[in-house]
């Protein structure tokens, strides 16, 4: 048996296996995300092995040794020359591994876990290895290899801790592959950083999530570092220094080397006031947030694990990062913070045109498109510009709002600059450095005076142009790396007739060229690649191999052609494969039709077969993220009752109910409407109002009321043409819903008695159920208690058990629990009941709303202890989904925290509270009273009462109203005199009337085969 690893980077799994398939799944799953193979008995061919030799040789087969132990101990094999201890397989394999000094990670089941009773150890002799081996295994005393060990409580905790750890594990063998051979300065072992608790250096030490990838090599730009230095010196009084330029202009290149490099960021710094620590974050990565940037920038400066930021909101992130920032002199880099911008709101972030980003737009709704799609990151921005005495470098195409003042200049404590082209003789170097496929091939050569004029006049001097065109000079044929002929060949540099153009049509014309000149195999690649919104692992880039038969070899040829013409990047961290997003925007605007059809539909073929997580099950949107693939190429082929299918059912579900990713949501359906949330969807089938009802949904849930109403009308007028009477009454249902949140109450409650006839007409048993459920809670609303009680009598019977789409678990008890707070008859029992149904729907939705009424409920009561922890879980959940801004919650935890003396900054908290788009007034007036303001208090207290009054008498909301009454009574401000109800001013909605010609037509049809059965 050879006890050599193999060269490729392969990982066994060690464990038992049936109680422990989950976990081993899991565990496969992250080391395949990290460029790792699985050495498992999962891969085992069905033909008979020897079990002690096939699994002592995929040790010895590995580069690295993974066991997870539950509470079996496994088979023991008989052999009394190869197991003569009689140990158990997992066993013989964790010796193997010490005897062969393999790094070892060990995951190790604790006392909480739950199983199935079979899957316990019932042997006494067993139960004794078992535990004698857990004991042995935990300590380093039987020899010097590095361990690693864990313990897991849950199948999610093991989750949780197999990413890091494994992700640490391959940085650890990435670095001993690179260790020179016989170096007796090198331990034989290095211990690795515990993955398990944190990956995140220690400060001063620079810590990049993730590394920074450039495509060519750094040169020039000494002006710009200079001004960065001198930016950086305590004596500069500006906090926040932007760099503004269009893509691949080498923004992020150019901090990147100021960053990294000994001479510039730490020589800028005096002795006695060095940088407390260094901290680069890049929003171009999946998930990046505003949100995440303040967790690992948090678990960097103080040292905690990332777990402990894990639940906190932004706000009070904000204040804990500021806390940091005002404290000690740090050093934060934000690269590519456009992508949190309205602007980058949609499905294509990744690949927007610089032609775009010139002029910006909402493609979502209409919002200021250099706004922060999230307002507490609005705030947090703003709030950076201040941060003495730290600073802030931030790297962007577009320069949020908030970092200016009305007249367009940036506010203080921020400076912005925008980012020219090279120098000439700058970009000569660059030029000529590029296009080398080896080090030994030469530089590109060429006349100086030539190469400057001609990037100067044609590309000015765009360092990412320069590197592609470094690309297609030294692949030209003719003259390899030789500038001055393909410069002067006509199928060469003339070739491109840039004259006309300008600089961003020049750019993408000449990367239209190199792509052009690439061989079919290498194009084919980058297409495909191009069509992807994120990076790749080398497993998905194998799936997109163009050559027929798919030979590794020649993959690894078209990749290294690529990387060498500057159109593909490698992350030698995360081990992915990626596409500047310039290149990524040209390469997958310049595909032909048929080209484009082709590979796309190679994409939706892969991802469509990929095994995944049942979305119904889906807590992440890492989840979903196969069907977001497919549904997202779909659309970009154009095919969009294919992609309309894909999205509806279970994926909608999920994006929806799951993960409330409403901001996903409408970045996905925005383009079925191209002309508009109230025109129906272009090349979907007439009769399907399915997408309009879920855009409806989903802007009402971001806070577009205005917009969800104009969507609810497109779908009603859908179900109209196809009589739809199922559609008919769930949008209309909706519509009642959202002209509640309106304080539009007389409607509403029309609107709702409508759908309830519908219903009852075309006999819809679950049309009845939703529709009292809706007139219940108008009903309640405005303080009918009687007629509220009379509508709950008859749907309470009905049971509960209708279809996900129509019904989610929890909300009648929700409402149930509501009126009882309202009456203030509510008890404990109300809530868990209600909380119980919501969390076996996974309905974070209604989950929110709960623990939101639980800390009213608290709040009412003086317990502010118990209200702060109910609010604190109501944020977080909306927080979240980055789309929900939860007023009510985040203006009643900061009234909890103040009474309890835990509210930083109490007037600023609530100035903050006060901007948000609908704030919630009347808790915002009980903070300004507690604050002692009283002009503030009578200020939100009066917004309150108008907002309760809704139409006027009868239509009012009626707790709000008591409530906003009692506040104004208690501060002896004058009861407000607003007019009542008028029914003259109550107008229609622009499609009610069809609705009533529809249910006297639906009235007449039914009456009229009633009278043909008589």
């Amino acid at each position: 048996m050879s006890n050599k690893p193999r060269s490729i980077p392969q990982v066994m799994v060690s464990s038992t296996f049936k109680d422990l398939e989950e976990h081993r799944q899991a565990l496969i799953k992250a080391l395949k995300s990290n460029g790792l193979t699985d050495a498992a008995m999962e891969n085992d061919s069905a033909r008979l092995v020897d079990v002690i030799d096939s699994s002592l040789q995929k040790v010895a087969d590995s580069s690295a040794y993974v066991a997870i132990i539950g509470k079996r101990y496994g088979q023991v094999p008989k052999c009394a020359k190869r197991n003569p201890k009689g140990v158990s397989i997992t066993e013989l394999e964790f010796d193997k591994a010490i005897e062969l000094g393999r790094p070892i990670l060990l995951f190790v089941m604790g006392k909480d876990h739950l199983v199935h009773e079979d899957h316990v150890e019932s042997k006494a002799v067993n139960k004794k290895k078992l535990k004698a081996f857990i004991e042995r295994a935990k300590t380093h005393e039987c020899s010097e290899v590095h361990r690693v060990y864990a313990q897991f409580n849950s199948l999610d905790e093991f989750k949780e801790r197999v990413g890091p750890a494994i992700a640490e594990l391959r940085r650890f063998l990435d670095e001993q592959d690179e260790e020179p051979n016989g170096d007796a300065s090198v331990p034989p072992h290095t211990p690795i950083t515990p993955a398990l608790h944190s990956s995140i250096p220690t400060p001063p030490a620079f810590y990049a999530e993730p590394d920074y990838i450039g495509s060519h090599k750094f040169v020039g730009r000494a002006r710009e570092l200079e001004e960065l230095t001198d930016w950086a010196a305590p004596a500069d009084p500006t906090n926040l220094l932007l760099f503004e330029a269009i893509g691949g202009n080498g923004k992020s290149m150019l901090t990147w080397e100021w960053t990294t490099n000994p001479r510039h960021a730490l020589a800028a710094r005096p002795a006695d006031k060095p940088w407390a620590g260094r901290f680069w974050y890049s929003f171009y990565e999946g998930g990046a947030s505003m949100e995440d940037f303040c967790r690992h920038a948090l678990a960097y400066m103080t040292g905690r694990p990332l777990e402990d930021f894990a639940k906190k909101k932004t706000a009070e992130l904000k204040d804990d990062l500021l806390a940091q920032l005002h404290a000690k002199p740090w050093l934060l880099i934000l690269d590519g913070l456009e992508r949190v911008l309205v602007a980058y709101h949609r499905i294509d972030a990744a690949e927007v045109p610089d032609e775009e980003a010139n002029i910006p737009t909402d493609k979502i709704v209409n919002r200021n498109p250099c706004d922060a799609i999230r307002d507490e990151d609005n705030d947090l921005l703003r709030a950076l510009a201040a941060a003495r005495p730290s600073k802030l470098l931030v790297s962007s195409r577009l320069t949020p709002r908030v970092l200016l003042n009305p007249s367009g200049q940036t506010i203080n404590g921020a400076k912005r600059i925008s980012l020219p082209g090279l120098r000439p003789p700058d970009a000569e170097a660059l030029l000529r450095s590029c296009g080398k496929r080896e080090e030994s091939d030469p530089d590109i050569t060429g006349d100086s005076a030539a190469i400057q004029s001609y990037l100067t006049a044609n590309c000015d001097n765009h360092p990412l142009v320069i590197g592609i065109l470094g690309g297609l000079i030294a692949n030209y044929l003719p003259a390899r790396g030789d500038f001055d002929t393909w410069a002067a060949a006509p199928d060469g540099g003339t070739a491109l007739d840039l004259g006309s153009l300008d600089l961003i049509q020049r750019r993408n014309h000449i990367l239209e060229a190199a792509i052009q000149k690439l061989p079919d195999a290498s194009r084919h690649l980058l297409s495909t690649l191009a069509l992807l919104t994120d990076s790749v692992d080398y497993e998905t880039l194998k799936a997109f191999n163009p050559h027929q038969p798919p030979d590794p070899k020649n993959l690894q040829a078209t990749v290294k052609d690529l990387e060498q013409r500057g159109l593909l990047q490698w992350d030698g961290r995360t081990r992915k494969y990626d596409l500047h997003p310039v290149v990524r925007g040209v390469a997958s605007g310049a595909m032909a039709t048929a080209d484009r059809e082709r590979h796309g539909q190679r994409v939706v073929d892969h991802f469509t077969a990929q095994p995944h997580r049942p979305y119904e099950e889906a807590e992440t949107l890492e989840d979903v993220r196969s069907g977001l693939h497919v549904l997202r190429t779909l659309l970009k082929l154009g095919h969009y009752q294919q992609a309309a299918d894909a999205y509806r059912g279970d994926l909608s579900a999920a994006l929806f109910f799951n993960l409330n990713a409403y901001a996903e949501v409408l970045s996905l359906l925005k383009p079925f409407f191209s002309n508009g949330w109230d025109e129906l969807p272009k090349g979907i089938s007439a009769h399907d109002s399915f997408l309009a009802n879920n855009a409806a949904m989903a802007l009402g849930y971001s806070g577009e009321l205005a917009s969800a109403l104009a969507a609810y009308g497109t779908a009603l007028r859908a179900c109209f043409e196809s009589e739809g009477w199922q559609g008919i009454r769930i949008n209309l249902c909706g519509v009642s819903y959202y002209l509640a949140a309106q304080n539009r109450l007389a409607q509403a409650l029309r609107i709702v008695s409508l759908a309830l006839e519908v219903a009852a007409l075309s006999e819809d048993k679950e049309g009845v159920f939703t529709g009292r459920l809706f007139l219940f809670a108008d009903q309640s609303r405005l303080g009918q208690w009687a007629e509220a009680a009379a509508t709950w009598s008859l749907l309470d019977p009905m049971g509960r058990d209708w279809d996900r789409a129509v019904y989610r678990p929890g909300v009648a008890e929700k409402l149930y629990a509501e009126v009882h707070f309202w009456q203030g008859s509510l008890q404990e029992e109300h809530l868990a009941e209600a909380e119980r149904l919501a969390a076996q729907g996974k309905d974070r939705g209604i989950i929110r709303s709960l623990h939101r009424l639980r800390g009213d409920w608290r709040l009412s009561q003086g317990e502010w202890a118990l209200a702060a922890e109910s609010y604190q879980e109501a944020v977080r959940l909306a927080r979240d989904t980055r789309s929900i801004i939860d007023a009510d919650s985040e203006t009643g935890l900061a009234l909890a925290k103040h009474h309890l003396g835990q509210l930083a900054n109490p007037r600023e908290e609530a100035e903050r509270l006060a901007q948000l788009r609908d704030p919630a007034h009347r808790l915002l007036a009980q903070l300004w009273l507690a604050l002692g303001d009283t002009a503030q208090a009578k200020r939100h207290a009066l917004a309150a009462y108008k907002d309760a009054w809704a139409d006027g008498e009868p239509y009012v909301n009626r707790y709000e109203l008591t409530q906003t009454t009692e506040l104004l009574q208690q501060m002896n401000v004058p009861i407000p005199d607003l007019p009542p109800y008028d029914p003259a001013k109550d107008e229609k909605l622009p499609w009610e009337d069809e609705v009533r010609a529809a249910i006297e037509k639906l009235r007449a049809e039914k009456e009229a085969k009633k009278g043909k059965a008589e």
